[in-house]
C-alpha cells in the first residue's frame, strides 16, 4: 500500500497516510485495521486537521472516524470534528436550498441549468450532501441564456462582481466561461464553459442537455450529468486549477466506483476528440494510484502510455507540504503546457492566455475601441502584479474570473 517512491510522503506522515485512507465512502477490513494502526501511534492532530482543511476533507474524515475508530481519537479532538462537520453540514443545507430556489426559477424562465460540482457531487455521487466540503454554488447555462439568468440572478439581490458594458457582451462571452454573483455570503458562479478559451479541452457542453439523469435532493429534483461526462468535465476542472485539493481526486474516484458499467474506451475516444488525452489521463491516474479508483487495467496502461508523471509527482507533494493550495503563476502555466496533447495545443495555449482579456483587465482602465489593442500589455503587467505581494480589492475579484 503506497509503495511507489510518488507516496513517500505517505510513509514519512502517520497524518497524511491516516487522510489519504479515511479519503473515500467504502472502507474495507485491511484498510480499517491500518487506520486503527495510525492512530496508536502519536499523532499530531493539528497537523491532521490543517491537511484536512487544507484538501477539503473535514467532512469525510469525522465521518469515517467516527465511524470506524471513534474510541481512538481523543475526546476533544473528535468533538472539534464533530463540530466542524455540523457547520459544514448547516452550510451545505442553506446552499443547497438556494441552488434548488436557482434551478427552479431558471427553469421557470425557460432556462434549462444543470448543477456543476457542489451539490451535485454531494447528493449524486457521494450520496450524502452533507460528506462534501464545498462554499460557493456553480451552475451551467447554454451561452445564449448567460444575460438572461444574469437578470433574474440581480431581481434576486445578486450583484456581480463586475458591471461587463453592454458593448463588450459578446467578448465577454466568447472569451471567458464564468461569470460570479455575491449575495450576503452566498458566491453564485454561472457556467457556459468549463474552463477559459486559452485552456485547451474543448468539451461540448451542447451535449449535455441532452444527456443528463434526475436526483432527488432536499425535496426536489435536479439534473446531473451522467458519469462519462461528468468524469470528463471533473478531470477538465481539475486540470484547469492544477488539482489543488485532495478532495477534487476524491470525487472523481468516487464517480469511476459508483458506476461499473463505464464505456472507457468511448470515454477515452472523447477525450481524445476533445484534445484533452493529457488532462484525463493525470485526472484518472491520481484517482487510480492515490484512491484506488477500479479502473480496468488495459485502460491504465493507456493512460500511463500518455501519462505525465512529473505533474502527478508536482501534484500529489503540494496536497501534504505546508503550501496554499494554489500553484504560483509560473508553475500553473507550467502545468497546463505539459498537459496540453501537441506542440499545437502549446502554442495555441500561450497565444491565447496573451490574448484573452478579461473584465479584470477592462475596469483597471476603460479604454475607447480605437485604443483597445493596448489591453494587451496592460494585461501582462497584470498578471504579473496579480501574482505579486499585494491586496487590493480589484485583486479580491480577479478571483471570479477564474485563475489568469
Amino acid at each position: 500500500m503506497f509503495d511507489s517512491e510518488r507516496f513517500k510522503i505517505l510513509r514519512s506522515s502517520a497524518e497524511a497516510e491516516l487522510l489519504v485512507h479515511c479519503s473515500r465512502l467504502d472502507i474495507d477490513p485491511a484498510r480499517v485495521k491500518r487506520i486503527h494502526a495510525l492512530l496508536e501511534l502519536q499523532i499530531d492532530w493539528t497537523k491532521l486537521l490543517s491537511f484536512a482543511q487544507r484538501n477539503a476533507l473535514i467532512p469525510l474524515l469525522y465521518f469515517q472516524l467516527n465511524k470506524i475508530a471513534s474510541s481512538l481519537v481523543p475526546s476533544d479532538r473528535l468533538k472539534e470534528l464533530h463540530d466542524r462537520f455540523q457547520h459544514n453540514s448547516a452550510l451545505n443545507t442553506l446552499l443547497t436550498a438556494e441552488m434548488i430556489v436557482l434551478i427552479d426559477l431558471f427553469e421557470q424562465n425557460q432556462i434549462p441549468a444543470i448543477p456543476y460540482k457542489g451539490p451535485a457531487i454531494g447528493a449524486g455521487v457521494y450520496g450524502q450532501l452533507v460528506l462534501r466540503q464545498f462554499a460557493d454554488l456553480d451552475i451551467l447555462v447554454r451561452e445564449t441564456d448567460v444575460w438572461k439568468a444574469t437578470d433574474l440572478l440581480l431581481e434576486r439581490g445578486y450583484k456581480g462582481h463586475f458591471v461587463i458594458p453592454a458593448k463588450r457582451r459578446p467578448a465577454f462571452i466568447r472569451l471567458s466561461y464564468v461569470r460570479s454573483f455575491t449575495r450576503d455570503s452566498t458566491t453564485v458562479e454561472l457556467h457556459w464553459r468549463l474552463a477559459p478559451r486559452f485552456f485547451g479541452p474543448y468539451f461540448d457542453i451542447s451535449r449535455l442537455w441532452e444527456r443528463t439523469r434526475k436526483i432527488p435532493l432536499q425535496g426536489s429534483c435536479v439534473r446531473i450529468p451522467f458519469s462519462d461526462d461528468l468524469i470528463l468535465m471533473l478531470c477538465i476542472h481539475g486540470a484547469k486549477d492544477c488539482w489543488e485539493k485532495l478532495e477534487w481526486v476524491c470525487g472523481l474516484a468516487e464517480v469511476v466506483r459508483a458506476d461499473p458499467e463505464l464505456d472507457w474506451e468511448d470515454l477515452l475516444n472523447r477525450a481524445k476528440d476533445a484534445q484533452a488525452i493529457g488532462v484525463v489521463s493525470v485526472g484518472l491516474l491520481l484517482a487510480h494510484d492515490f484512491l484506488e479508483a477500479p479502473i480496468p487495467m488495459n485502460i491504465i496502461r493507456k493512460l500511463r502510455v500518455q501519462s505525465r508523471e512529473d505533474v502527478i509527482d508536482q501534484i500529489v507533494s503540494r496536497f501534504f507540504n505546508g503550501s496554499s493550495a494554489s500553484f504560483p503563476l509560473a508553475q500553473r502555466i507550467r502545468l497546463h503546457l505539459e498537459l496540453m496533447d501537441s506542440i499545437g495545443e502549446k502554442a495555441r495555449y500561450c497565444l491565447r492566455l496573451g490574448l484573452t482579456t478579461t473584465p479584470v483587465d477592462w475596469e483597471m482602465i476603460s479604454l475607447p475601441e480605437s485604443a483597445s489593442f493596448l489591453y494587451y500589455p496592460l494585461r501582462a503587467l497584470r498578471l504579473l502584479r496579480k501574482y505579486g505581494r499585494k491586496s487590493t480589492p480589484l485583486a479580491a475579484k480577479e478571483r471570479s474570473v477564474g485563475p489568469f
